[in-house]
């Protein structure tokens, strides 16, 4: 399973990247994890858009959504040129029924998930999706695939009752908005060392901090990570790739 850091920051891009955006290739299959503002141009640098078969969006906030209707668009004109065989999947956290919809169009589909949901795919992979501590219905993700587990928390409080969903993730991509001394939970996020702290808890392997600060040096954000988790500590630039 590889993953690729598409986009890392929250709220906005910095000049030249994306917002909140991640690439996975697993079981055959590539898919998106969110499609912040910056996604779609960063991602062709990798990938042809005609080839992803999913999008898991976390929630509806613009940093993560972004480029989803472009992304719709640029599936509508792969199908009528005859470069996507099939839609585009988008799943959708949806709390209750008829929540938030999407205007499905040529090219893709919309699908609704809750905290409840779980996927198991044809190719071996196990979706299951976890209600996070964060302003607005956002749901994290669990994947299980080819003996390996990555948990991606999306945007969250520091709350130890994420903990079960978190458990032996041989990667764990978990926000990390904010510093020492600073009012994370009051605007819905964690910090670095909250985002330590959750992945020491958990017995993660590997901690990737994500949704990244426009202010201060960020470089300050594994050294307080580290504090509280002895494990493997990533800062990643954009367009990394991992293997898990």
């Amino acid at each position: 399973m590889n993953v690729r850091i598409i986009g890392r920051w929250g709220a906005y891009p910095a000049a030249g990247e994306a917002s909140a955006c991640y690439l996975l290739e697993a079981g055959g299959q590539r898919f998106l994890l969110d499609c912040g503002s910056g996604a779609l141009s960063a991602l062709q640098r990798y990938i042809p858009l005609s080839s992803l078969s999913t999008v898991v969006i976390s929630h509806h906030h613009h940093d993560h959504i972004a480029d989803l209707g472009c992304l719709q668009y640029a599936c509508l004109i792969d199908s009528d040129l005859m470069r996507r065989d099939k839609p585009l999947r988008i799943l959708l956290p949806r709390e209750k029924n008829g929540d938030w919809p999407l205007k499905d169009m040529k090219g893709t589909y919309s699908e609704g998930i809750s905290h409840t949901t779980i996927l198991a795919e044809e190719s071996g992979m196990r979706l299951s999706f976890f209600r996070t501590d964060h302003d607005g219905y956002c749901l994290g993700t669990r994947l299980e695939a080819e003996g390996k587990v990555l948990v991606y928390t999306a945007d969250t409080r520091y709350n130890e009752a994420l903990m079960p969903w978190l458990e032996g993730a041989d990667l764990l991509i978990a926000e990390s908005s904010f510093y020492n001394g600073q009012e994370a939970a009051r605007y819905g996020h964690m910090t670095a060392a909250e985002a330590g702290r959750l992945a020491a808890k958990a017995g993660a392997k590997r901690l990737v901090l994500s949704h990244l600060p426009h202010f201060g040096e960020i470089s300050v954000l594994q050294e307080e990570a580290a504090a509280e988790f002895g494990g493997e500590i990533i800062l990643p630039d954009s367009g990394i790739q991992l293997t898990v």
